[in-house]
């Protein structure tokens, strides 16, 4: 726990995301029990970048579950806001100056920074000559657990460096890039306001009917959700049946169209008059598929409509700021070799290939390794599913709950996994946090269906999880009923009481793949005079004995075949301070994990006695730098 943080500055930081729209009262009192904002002359709004043809402003709602459980103290009970996010890693920069440097990385679509921090000893070397992971939340604006989770990394290594011997050395021999909020606009509309979306809130064309963003979710009822409507419209009319397995009636069962009598929607009303409801809230572009690596344009936009196309992909690869953040900082820091840009909620250790089988197009010791990964992270975490987009997410379910049929692999286009593998040449995971509550298998029939969520929402948290149907006189639809599962901290995000074991799970992994990094070393230098027969250029001839401490090769096969990296190399510092590569005299070479080998460098040394003594450095360009001091005989 640390110390009571400034409230001028998280005041500050709120003010600054808050707008004061036309005058009126707002309520006293929220629904469901909570206390709503206090009445006031004006109305606090979040104002919503972007020109749409929807509402750009809403109504701000104080959550609870986004609430410090004491003002100012740092807990794991209850979602962070992006001002207190940045408000900490303020704080920490300046209480951890030797192991922190926080900096922008960009700005998001609506002018905010996205600000990230390298942990790493500063007195041991510079970042960029160390090995290097990088892990990032926050990037779909409702999937706050992956955010908590960063965030969580990022305080548990402050806050055991020193004391842990594992962590102390990792930020000695690493450096460790923490962005826990990649897209603050989205993030802050989720949290303050009803609204939910999955990316960006750049306005969005989503139905394709030329209007943006102009039929968003409303809060009909006042409780601070957009929940889901239900309306009895008579035998074989509807798509939904009340499912049996609920014996209070509750849990609503899709069918199929006309073999229901209820039609279930989201909450809300047709704004366009286009016959559907809430189907183009705000944003609708999807930066998880935005990336270069296997980019498709979005539907519509294929010219012989027989292409593959990915929804959400933006006007084209890194069309989105927070998305070239993210390209930008890891093309310009080729020394990271994991990473994990993490979301919610399947749960699963998700990694590439998104497009094509793993065992066709992923070389075999890489695929070997990130299998080990796949095996590690579900010690640390216990989720059901680890492994690839293509086959393994794809066909989790085993067969689709609505037609029966077999689930075949399908690919997704412009996913990081793929970037991060195919074209950075890095164990690039995209983890999914939080299980919506599919907690329990009751029945041990190895599925969790909705009745089983309902009975644990109902034995471990009192049923809160579930607002009841209550009636509500729908402006178009007549009476309909607005109920069901908390959208936002049940469904998407878990309830503040399993915020901690999420985050710190997922975090476990990560941290045990930065310390599976490769690291080089230099063990052992002899030095030879060349004999006058075998002379060349050379004078000298030294056998150096170098290994890789970490888990991970120097260079994954992907990473050599894209020439993401260097081959691992030496370079002479005379004792002067000018420097000459010696490339060519010493084998080009890689070191895989754990490996320890034995390498030739010839030197030519001049007559001169300061001639002899030099430093020899390794450079690796991911498994960072190492150094020994030489006397030639």
């Amino acid at each position: 726990m640390h110390p009571t943080a400034n409230p001028a500055t998280r005041a500050a930081i709120v003010a600054a995301l808050l707008a004061v729209a036309a005058p009126s009262v707002a309520s006293a009192q929220g629904g469901g029990g909570r206390q709503g904002p206090p009445a006031d002359t004006a109305r606090k709004v979040l104002v919503v970048a972007g020109t749409r043809a929807g509402p750009s402003a809403f109504q701000l709602t104080d959550y609870p579950e986004v609430r410090p459980l004491v003002p100012g103290q740092l807990d794991w009970k209850h979602y962070h806001t992006s001002a207190e996010i940045e408000e900490w890693m303020a704080k920490w920069a300046a209480d951890y100056p030797d192991l922190t440097e926080l900096y922008e990385v960009g700005k998001s679509f609506a002018g905010r920074p996205i600000m990230q921090m390298t942990v790493t000893n500063k007195k041991t070397g510079k970042h960029t000559d160390k090995p290097a992971a990088f892990f990032e939340g926050g990037r779909h604006s409702g999937e706050i657990t992956a955010t908590e989770s960063a965030f969580y990394l990022l305080w548990y290594l402050l806050e055991n460096y020193g004391k842990d011997t594992s962590v102390t050395r990792l930020l000695d021999e690493s450096a460790i890039y923490i962005k826990p909020l990649n897209n603050p606009d989205g993030s802050d509309m989720y949290r303050l306001t009803a609204q939910t979306n999955r990316s960006t809130v750049r306005p969005h064309d989503t139905d394709r009917d030329g209007l943006l963003d102009e039929d968003p979710g409303e809060d009909l009822d006042g409780d601070g959700y957009v929940r889901d409507m239900r309306k009895f419209v008579g035998a074989g009319k509807g798509s939904f049946v009340v499912d049996s397995m609920d014996p209070k009636g509750r849990l609503m069962r899709r069918v199929g169209n006309n073999q229901g009598d209820w039609d279930v929607m989201n909450e809300g009303v047709d704004n366009d008059g286009d016959g559907r409801i809430n189907e183009d809230g705000v944003g609708g572009l999807d930066l998880h598929r935005n990336y270069p690596e296997n980019w498709r344009p979005e539907p519509g936009l294929d010219a012989t409509g027989r292409g593959y196309t990915q929804f959400g992909a933006g006007a084209f690869p890194l069309s989105e700021p927070e998305t070239r953040a993210v390209f930008m900082w890891v093309i310009t820091h080729p020394n990271i070799s994991v990473a994990n840009t993490m979301d919610t909620s399947v749960p699963m250790h998700l990694r590439g290939p998104s497009t094509c089988e793993e065992t066709e197009c992923v070389f075999p010791s890489d695929l070997a390794l990130l299998q080990h990964f796949d095996s590690a992270g579900l010690s640390f975490t216990d989720y059901p599913w680890a492994g690839d987009v293509y086959r393994t997410y794809a066909t989790r379910g085993g067969v689709s709950r609505v037609t029966g049929d077999s689930l075949r692999p399908q690919p997704l286009f412009g996913h990081s996994p793929d970037f991060g593998y195919f074209y950075y040449g890095a164990v690039w995971y995209g983890d999914e946090l939080w299980n919506g509550g599919r907690q329990k298998d009751y029945d041990g029939d190895g599925r969790i269906d909705q009745w089983e969520v309902m009975r644990y929402c109902d034995e471990d948290f009192g049923g809160r999880c579930f607002q009841p149907w209550t009636k509500y006189q729908h402006p178009e639809l007549g009476e309909v009923e607005i109920g069901g599962f908390n959208p936002k901290f049940w469904s998407q995000n878990g309830p503040p009481e399993k915020l901690e074991e999420w985050a710190a799970n997922e975090a476990m992994f990560n941290l045990y793949m930065a310390k599976s990094l490769p690291k080089v070393e230099i063990t052992n230098v002899a030095a030879a005079r060349v004999t006058a027969a075998a002379r060349d250029s050379a004078t000298h001839e030294l056998t150096v004995t170098v290994r890789n401490t970490g888990r991970m090769p120097t260079a994954l096969e992907q990473a050599k075949r894209v020439k993401i990296v260097r081959p691992d190399q030496f370079e002479v510092e005379a004792a002067e301070g000018s420097r000459t590569r010696i490339a060519g005299q010493g084998p080009e070479f890689w070191l895989k994990g754990f490996e320890t080998r034995t390498v030739t460098v010839r030197v030519r040394a001049g007559s001169a006695a300061s001639d002899r003594a030099f430093t020899l450095r390794l450079l690796s360009t991911r498994g960072g730098v190492d150094s020994a001091q030489v006397t030639l005989p």
